[in-house]
């Protein structure tokens, strides 16, 4: 597995843990029922991502791309402050909606910087996106 792959598959699992993270951490404060169903089966396809992504990069020989601790506790904190202001499902899809853009524009700049990725990392990475823009575009229902 070339550094490209390594790194490519690296910022991806980092990316789907941040994900699940941040939806498990919203999902008890979402009140319409039909908004947490959707947002389970986005988590649910996060992890799944996730553990696609463990397993290739197992089997290169490299460790997945884990959130650092202070990253960890930012993001929680930083998530913390925004629902204690407002705990809204228009806000909690607004939140998420501002992470699927950030997850959006990062993998398509990793996708270019990493080019010589082999094509399963790059097709799993186009996968993610995908499924981004998918939830970014279910969640404006709302906004």
């Amino acid at each position: 597995m070339n550094d490209d792959t390594k790194i490519l598959l690296k910022e991806c699992n980092a990316g789907t843990k941040m994900a699940v993270q941040t939806l498990d951490q919203l999902l008890p404060s979402v009140h319409d029922r039909d908004f947490k169903n959707s947002l389970e089966k986005y988590r649910d396809a996060h992890v799944s991502f996730g553990d696609k992504l463990h397993t290739m990069a197992n089997r290169g020989g490299t460790s997945g791309g884990d959130l650092g601790p202070v990253e960890k506790l930012s993001a929680r904190i930083m998530t913390g402050m925004k629902l204690m202001l407002n705990d809204s499902d228009k806000k909690i899809a607004s939140m998420l909606t501002d992470g699927c853009n950030m997850g959006i524009k990062s993998l398509s700049a990793y996708l270019n910087q990493y080019s010589a990725a082999d094509d399963d990392a790059r097709k799993i990475a186009a996968n993610i996106i995908r499924l981004e823009e998918s939830m970014s575009e279910d969640l404006r229902q709302y906004l």
